[in-house]
């Protein structure tokens, strides 16, 4: 044993030759026709050393460095993931066989590169292609088709707020990045606005199901969702859009990429708005995005920024009204926000065996809300750097180890010291993790393990009755403290020859005290809350793999709930809030994707939920306002989804429906103190079709809410009613220029 350790220590760091060049190819379906958008992944040993995509003839072209473990993996919807072993004869031509799962060269899920058919864990990928085609402005409904997640929009417009639950975790349970940015609201204990992202900007979307805190650390209880920017790879490609619809509706983007001097360049320009059903239901979301990359010898540089403005109007809950509390539209509250993400990534391969990372990160929320009680704000910002080891110790194990630096800071209105000035609160994070991929043929194993230290600094105390918390205690002085965290991942996945594959995972998740928790509470050592999670799965391929079943049982536990301790619950804690609630969601994800050719594709997800809340600990009794073994709310038993999508000729479209059962909901004017009631589900059906008039010229038109019928996702906020968009997209690649 010490013999083989020393062997592969020695081999890890001795140099190997590589072979530095042009590799070039092109990429074809099973008949020979060219396929144009294909992703190409250059891997050496320890992960992605390149990227291209394919151009209008299918093919492809690196100046890259090589070795005899060099591998190609080529991704295209609609079509099986390929992966070819150099040094093969260049120029190569690799054929695609048809297939309905997509799949990316690079993917959430793992700190180590691997495509998502070599991942053990839940993962979808949304492409470029499909982002396009549907032809959404805002990313929301494009996420409802993903198996597991249920979303939450409040409001008839677009830029209403809307939340995410991933397998019945709370809404602030999910990581949410871009470019591999956390973007969570500090103060709001991880929530993300999903109404925020425009789809022009991005490349493709990851999603992946689980918690993932041994990876990513905070906020990834349920799961990490990543949207990938444009990059400059590939062919030149220049796009326009153009729409207007229904209540004033609106849309124009530009969106360009393309290679400069050995550069590549991307960038995005979008503008969306609407006026809405009512009055103050108003939106305008308008982007700007920026992506830089560079590959040399066997280095690599990418940068990205992305600047978003969105202005919303609020008129309040003026659907279900149970108990007569609302008192009429609100003309006045409107919320504001200017958001900006800035990140870099430097990547060396020292040897084919052994890679070296630097990664930094920024990120600015402005928030300014108007509203009839006067006017408020609140200020996030997040810095980030991170460092990572990648090292391919043998052909079947790869390991990578990184140390990461995280701080977190909000400052707001309610946010105030003794003299009810506001203050900056802050959090450090410190991670070091290390994780292990190990592959035997046809098994792959992921284990990994993460630690985390929280570091509070001095609160300063608040007397006085605006720092008051939900229990009506004052902040006295909290003085700086620090809490720690260990989280580990296992998972594994076996492939059978008959197609059929076996997964199953194991990991916890942790979501630390948010800015205002810490603010409005008189407890000096509020720990994370943290998620226990295992599930397991069998996936089926069927009829030459043109038809794809998944089954996968989850089962999540969630701990150390931060709960407001007043009343009859005063005696559990010499604190007002404390971790001390429990809650629990188990169920089943189903999923099934039908492609019997390359111009037809259908897909359907449905997720069987039980939910229900727990005793806090050491007793029988619930939360306040709670029962024991209560469903969650806004968590619906039952959801599903489906998209038949047909391109032939010059004509594409698809047929796309959300159904949800109804779930248990609050009063929507004072929330839980007020009771709760049921939500009648409902089914949504939308209708999108395009039109080629010419070479590069598409005409498109979407129908939604095809049914009309009148739904509340969050009980209050009524749904849009039959609505339309219709514009035109013109799109230049390569040789059109």
């Amino acid at each position: 044993m010490k013999i083989g350790l020393t062997t592969a220590v020695v081999c890890l760091f001795t140099p190997v030759w590589a072979l530095a060049g042009v590799l070039e190819g092109s990429v074809t379906d099973s008949s020979g026709a060219p396929v144009r958008g294909a992703q190409v992944g250059l891997y050496s040993r320890v992960g992605l050393t390149a990227e291209s995509v394919s151009d209008g003839h299918g093919a492809f072209r690196f100046e890259a460095a090589a070795d005899d473990a060099t591998k190609l993996v080529i991704t295209a919807q609609g079509f099986a993931t390929r992966s070819v072993p150099l040094p093969a004869a260049s120029p190569m031509r690799v054929a695609l066989d048809i297939a309905p799962v997509s799949d990316s060269v690079r993917v959430v899920g793992s700190r180590i590169d691997a495509p998502a058919a070599e991942q053990p864990s839940s993962i979808t990928v949304i492409t470029g292609e499909e982002i396009r085609d549907r032809n959404d402005a805002i990313v929301t409904d494009l996420l409802r088709t993903v198996p597991g997640v249920v979303m939450l929009q409040s409001g008839v417009s677009q830029g209403g707020l809307t939340t995410m639950s991933i397998r019945g975790g709370d809404t602030n349970y999910q990581l949410v990045e871009i470019d591999g940015m956390p973007v969570n609201s500090f103060d709001f204990g991880g929530l993300f606005d999903f109404s925020q992202i425009p789809t022009e900007l991005l490349d493709h979307i990851e999603i992946v199901r689980g918690a993932q805190s041994a990876l990513y650390g905070s906020y990834a209880n349920s799961g990490v969702v990543n949207f990938v920017t444009r990059s400059g790879a590939g062919e030149p490609a220049f796009d326009i859009v153009a729409e207007g619809g229904s209540h004033d509706e609106y849309r124009g983007g530009i969106s360009g990429s393309g290679m400069l001097a050995g550069w590549g360049l991307a960038g995005s320009v979008q503008r969306v708005g609407a006026n809405g059903e009512v009055a103050n239901d108003d939106f305008l979301n308008q982007g700007v995005m920026l992506h830089l990359n560079r590959n040399w010898d066997r280095q690599s540089f990418s940068a990205s920024g992305f600047f978003n403005n969105s202005q919303v109007g609020d008129p309040g809950p003026y659907g279900s009204d149970p108990l007569g509390l609302y008192g009429g539209l609100d003309l006045i509250s409107r919320d504001k926000d200017n958001n900006s993400e800035y990140n870099f990534h430097y990547q060396a391969d020292l040897t084919p065996r052994l890679r070296g990372e630097l990664f930094g990160g920024f990120f600015l929320g402005n928030d300014f809300y108007a509203s009839p009680y006067g006017n408020s704000f609140n200020k996030d910002i997040r810095g980030q750097a991170e460092a990572r080891v990648t090292a391919s110790v043998t052909p079947w194990w790869t390991t990578a180890a990184g140390v990461a630096w995280d701080r977190e800071e909000v400052k707001n209105t309610y946010i105030t010291d003794e003299t009810l000035r506001a203050f900056p609160l802050r959090r450090d994070e410190e991670g070091i993790y290390w994780e292990n991929r190990l592959r035997f043929r046809r098994l792959y194993i992921q284990v990994g393990v993460r630690g985390e230290i929280f570091n509070t600094p001095f609160i300063p105390s608040c007397m006085d009755v605006a720092c008051d918390d939900i229990s009506g205690a004052n902040r006295p002085d909290i003085p700086a403290h620090t809490n720690a965290s260990v989280n580990p991942k296992i998972a594994a996945s076996y492939s059978f020859s008959s197609g059929t594959q076996l997964h199953a995972s194991f990991g916890t998740g942790i979501r630390p005290p948010g800015g205002s928790e810490l603010a409005f509470t008189d407890n000096p050592d509020l720990k994370p809350e943290r998620t226990l999670s295992v599930d397991a799965g069998v996936s089926q391929k069927l009829f030459h793999d043109h038809l794809v079943l998944n089954g996968t049982f989850f089962d999540n536990w969630y701990r150390d709930l931060i709960v407001g301790l007043g009343g009859d619950l005063a005696d559990l804690s010499a604190y007002t809030t404390a971790n001390l609630s429990n809650a629990r969601a188990r169920g089943l994800e189903a999923s099934a994707e039908v492609r019997p050719a390359r111009w037809m594709l259908l897909t359907a997800a449905y997720m069987y939920l039980d939910t229900a809340v727990l005793a806090l600990n050491d007793t029988d009794l619930p939360e306040t306002y709670f029962t024991v073994g209560q469903q969650l709310p806004r968590r619906p038993p039952q959801s599903g989804s489906f998209r038949l999508n047909l391109a032939r000729g010059r004509f594409s479209g698809d047929l796309i429906g959300f159904v949800r059962g109804s779930d248990l909901d609050v009063e929507p004017n004072y929330g839980v103190s007020a009771g709760f009631f049921n939500n009648p589900g409902y089914a949504n059906l939308e209708v999108n079709l395009n039109i080629r008039v010419a070479a590069g010229l598409t005409a498109y038109g979407t129908l939604r809410n095809a049914l009309d019928e009148h739904y509340e996702e969050i009980f209050g906020f009524p749904s849009p009613r039959l609505n339309f968009v219709a514009g035109l997209k013109w799109s230049l690649r390569g040789r059109d220029f």
